[in-house]
């Protein structure tokens, strides 16, 4: 299902993209107080609902969130995030099996977690959009692998030969997390917004064992990996 995405919230990111379009070397500065806005944590809220998933270590599911007021209930986020009382779930591990075999660890992070991660999307997204090759594809909005394919068609057919296949091992599981953050910040100077990343970097990892008992790994002493889940399938 696709949202569109409000007017009010449309300008913005359109105003950020452009800013960080014309200016490469700007940092932005003044982000945080965009990702606790009402109406960027409704929409957040929306697009989680939209994509569903599967409930994160609490348990809570959306109906569950209907049932006792979904307008509290954002109001309450809201307010944790304003009064920066706000800190993450552990993220739930699950495995899912690949096309070719084998399996790949997915992270589910609590519905508050994800609202608030596809809240901080939504206004950064824009801004490292401006940044990326136009020969992108991967995890940017309104683009696929299907039309990364139909690219490379379109540029066989003009008689380019040439294609190279390339892939990063086990990318999420040894991204270090001191050179994310240093690139992040290279555009991202509100400390705030930093602080949200960082928290959801060393968010403890909970799996169950053979026995289906929960183990805990990750926390605040990791230094490198990121679960693969959460809010990069939220927005389209």
């Amino acid at each position: 299902m696709r949202l569109e995405t409000p007017d009010r919230i449309r300008t913005l990111q359109r105003k950020l993209y452009c800013k960080a379009k014309t200016e490469p070397e700007f940092r932005f500065y003044l982000l945080y107080d965009k990702v606790c806005r009402a109406d960027i944590l409704e929409h957040a809220y929306r697009l989680a609902r939209a994509n569903a998933g599967a409930p994160g270590v609490d348990g809570a599911t959306f109906a569950q969130i209907e049932a006792e007021g979904a307008d509290a209930w954002l109001a309450s986020l809201r307010e944790e995030l304003v009064l920066k009382t706000y800190r993450t779930a552990p993220v739930r591990r699950v495995m899912i099996p690949k096309p070719g075999g084998g399996e790949r660890p997915q992270g589910i992070p609590t519905i508050r977690d994800r609202v608030v991660q596809t809240a901080a999307k939504l206004v950064l997204e824009p801004i490292f959009e401006a940044d990326f090759d136009d020969g992108a594809y991967g995890y940017r909005p309104g683009r696929s692998a299907s039309g990364a394919i139909q690219e490379v068609h379109r540029l066989i057919c003009r008689g380019y030969t040439d294609v190279v296949d390339a892939d990063l091992s086990k990318y999420f599981d040894t991204i270090p997390h001191a050179g994310l953050l240093k690139s992040v910040a290279r555009r991202i100077f509100d400390r705030h917004v930093l602080w949200l990343i960082k928290l959801w970097l060393k968010a403890p990892v909970e799996e169950r064992d053979g026995e289906g008992k929960p183990r805990m790994s990750g926390g605040k002493t990791s230094t490198c990996g990121a679960p693969q889940g959460g809010a990069s399938g939220e927005i389209d």
